[in-house]
């Protein structure tokens, strides 16, 4: 799924794309550069390390987009998310949306509605002061 995303959104000079496999690696380059928009592309995306939370491993291993959205909020990274998840669960969802995501697709995922979705973020992101996005 990340390839062909990365592919899909590589067509041509419309966006500059960065992946990582880990939402650690997520963090430490949110943390170094500014991005407009950030795609968590599994509710169980994977952590290299987990972050120290009183949660039990069980759970989190679960729900680790909603611990990578909670990390951003402590780091005060001010970046729409989108949640791509595969999970049924409107509670999961529901969570997301609480901890700062800006949206939700449930897989498969349908590319048209993914590129409303991004063009409404970007334009949403122009109207904004690039100093404003980012809160390092």
């Amino acid at each position: 799924m990340v390839a062909v995303l990365r592919e899909y959104f590589h067509h041509g000079d419309d966006y500059e794309v960065e992946s990582v496999e880990y939402c650690d690696d997520a963090l430490t380059v949110l943390l170094r550069q500014p991005f407009d928009l950030v795609l968590v592309l599994s509710l169980r995306a994977p952590w290299r390390t987990w972050p120290s939370l009183s949660i039990p491993a069980r759970l989190i291993s679960m729900e680790s987009a909603i611990v990578f959205l909670k990390q951003m909020l402590a780091a005060n990274i001010q970046v729409p998310v989108i949640v791509v998840s595969g999970s049924p669960l409107a509670q999961a969802e529901e969570e997301a949306l609480a901890n700062g995501a800006f949206a939700w697709i449930q897989k498969p995922v349908n590319l048209t509605e993914l590129d409303r979705l991004v063009a409404r973020v970007l334009a949403a992101n122009r109207q904004v002061q690039p100093g404003e996005r980012q809160g390092n």
